[in-house]
């Protein structure tokens, strides 16, 4: 690949990654809105599912997403987390779920925070990746 095709490659993955970046502060930004409109509860975690993904080295490993356990209005119900973890998580840990008492939504807070600040860093990531192309095509680096 040529300089030029090296830089234009860059320059177009940098912006992807700002995109992303971009989706996740405007996630937060939402989230903090919505926030003030719902209720918080306490959840548990009381159980989980295990799935598998490879590794850096092409083995397979075991992934983990909890199940919530929380009660609203006397009815005890499950919410299945949007997040994977690699170790198993602690059955009877205490959770914040925030629920949405006009639509029955809920979601668990630590879920949010973890999701969010993953796609914030590949904005870093990206805004990075592109001054990097700047200085190259400069010829500062």
């Amino acid at each position: 690949m040529s300089q030029e095709g090296t830089l234009i490659f860059g320059f177009v993955v940098g912006i992807l990654f700002i995109a992303v970046g971009i989706f996740g502060i405007s996630k937060k930004i939402k989230y903090a809105k919505r926030i003030q409109t719902m209720h918080e509860l306490s959840g548990v975690i009381v159980d989980f599912k295990v799935g598998q993904t490879r590794d850096e080295h092409d083995y397979m490993r075991d992934v983990f997403s909890p199940i919530y356990e929380y009660e609203w209005n006397g009815i005890k119900k499950r919410l299945n987390s949007k997040v994977c973890v690699q170790r198993e998580p602690s059955i009877g840990k205490t959770v914040h779920i925030l629920l949405d008492p006009m639509t029955g939504e809920a979601i668990c807070m630590e879920d949010e925070r973890k999701s969010q600040g993953f796609l914030v860093i590949f904005g870093i990531i990206g805004v990075a990746v592109v001054i990097l192309m700047i200085l190259l095509k400069m010829g500062i680096i």
